[in-house]
């Protein structure tokens, strides 16, 4: 788990949950959803993408590359949305989003690492290159790349974004494949069940319903996932979904039917 260390006094001296997030980011959501549908009460650290204020030396002290989310618990740094998730659920156990058995956790642990390793060569691929826009203007790209002197991948990505035609087609339509598949799956579980996991809200759903509120800007092709709508709108009705989801990202109120 990716907890920082720091000798930084301001840092240090941050009381209580502090959250550094940005209303449409798919990775903060899951954060705010957590923290609201266990009624945890929580600092606001606004960091505004669309502005570039992630891209100081201020806010890569506390996430080493510069995204969102990141969280500050009395001084404690913990950055990576999964690893915020099992972080809180350690410290909050209670109500449980852990499966209560064996293999239920291994499912788990296997879908909040595609969260990890499918961010950005298929989330962000597939969700940028569909919004077809470049992330970062000349001047800001310059700050990232000083800034960013040990993830060049993470540099190259927006370069990419930035280029003549943005993002390849054929990585687009790669990464599609692979979430059709993964909603399809998802789809699946959904008709056996009211969580994706079984009967019991977990960490697999405040991970994943996120993805709807990201891609249904982009206008995925959900309609034939037909049991994964009918588990939106379910989300739609929760209060914490309002608050940490409709309430900032536009149309993650609508459905595609």
């Amino acid at each position: 788990m990716p907890i920082r260390p720091t000798d930084n006094p301001e840092i240090l001296n941050m009381r209580g949950l502090n959250l550094f997030h940005y209303s449409y980011s798919n990775c903060s959501m899951r954060i705010r959803l957590f923290l609201d549908e266990k009624g945890i009460p929580w600092n606001d650290h606004f960091i505004d993408l669309r502005a570039q204020k992630n891209l100081t030396e201020e806010y890569f002290a506390i996430h080493p590359q510069g995204l969102v989310p990141a969280l500050v618990d009395d001084g404690v740094i913990v950055y990576e949305s999964a690893d915020i998730l099992e972080y809180l659920e350690e410290k909050f156990p209670e109500p449980s989003f852990t499966p209560d058995t064996a293999e239920g956790r291994a499912e788990l642990d296997k879908m909040l690492e595609f969260t990890r390793s499918g961010h950005f060569p298929v989330i962000k691929t597939w969700a940028y290159g569909r919004n077809n826009k470049p992330t970062k203007t000349p001047e800001s790209m310059h700050k990232l790349e000083v800034l960013q002197k040990d993830n060049k991948w993470i540099v190259d990505f927006h370069k990419e974004t930035m280029a003549e035609g943005g993002i390849a087609e054929e990585k687009i339509l790669a990464a599609e494949k692979i979430l059709k598949g993964m909603f399809a799956d998802l789809d699946d579980r959904l008709s056996r069940h009211e969580w994706i996991l079984g009967d019991q809200m977990t960490l697999a759903d405040i991970a994943w319903i996120p993805q709807y509120a990201l891609f249904q800007r982009n206008n995925f092709p959900f309609e034939p996932y037909r049991h994964w709508i009918d588990y939106v709108a379910r989300w739609q009705k929760r209060p914490a979904y309002v608050s940490a989801i409709g309430n900032h990202m536009p149309g993650s109120m609508e459905l595609p039917y």
